[in-house]
């Protein structure tokens, strides 16, 4: 896959990969929980309300193994969001981690953030990819985390999460749909 930084939409058969944002008068208590978490778009369109926000991705170019290419990788828009890194948790839900004033905060005094290193992501491109930009936006990928789990479509259920409904990002050992990815909009840089 590309070996240079740039910024793209992910997107699969489930549409878009969105960030979770849902309404406080909807769900009063459990829109705290959701936010922030990986979805996609067609699982957070629920009764004609569309709650999430769509985002871009910065993938910031590691190195090339075999066939897999290593990024960080973090949201590129929304100013509650802008920066903040892409990471799974210990039980594999995929957030974005670093968001908003108080979380940038934390996050630049917190001591473990300086001995920890960040987590990256391994692009696993499904056929060969000629190396021209215009022909990435058709080749397919598997996104896999650090520890080669494939991020996954999946349902959480009350003994894995407190989430309300849908489907939420996943890498991990979880049952769930492995997800093929496509990037979108792609923009060197």
């Amino acid at each position: 896959m590309i070996h240079a930084n740039f910024t793209a939409e992910l997107h699969c058969r489930h549409g878009q990969v969105v960030i979770a944002d849902t309404s406080f008068s909807a769900h009063p208590f459990t829109s705290a929980d959701e936010d922030g978490w990986l979805s996609t778009e067609a699982a957070r369109t629920l009764d004609g309300r569309n709650e999430f926000k769509p985002v871009r991705f910065h993938f910031a170019f590691i190195k090339h193994d075999a066939n897999r290419t290593l990024y960080y990788i973090s949201s590129a828009e929304h100013w509650d969001y802008t920066g903040a890194r892409l990471e799974r948790n210990s039980d594999g839900w995929l957030g974005l981690y670093g968001t908003h004033v108080l979380g940038r905060v934390t996050d630049s005094v917190n001591p473990v953030n300086l001995f920890s290193a960040a987590q990256y992501w391994k692009i696993e491109t499904l056929s060969p990819w000629d190396g021209e930009l215009q022909s990435a936006e058709s080749t397919a990928f598997y996104l896999r985390d650090q520890y080669g789990h494939r991020v996954a479509h999946t349902r959480p259920t009350a003994d894995t999460f407190a989430l309300s409904y849908g489907h939420f990002l996943n890498a991990s050992e979880l049952p769930g749909e492995v997800l093929e990815f496509r990037l979108r909009d792609i923009q060197l840089g």
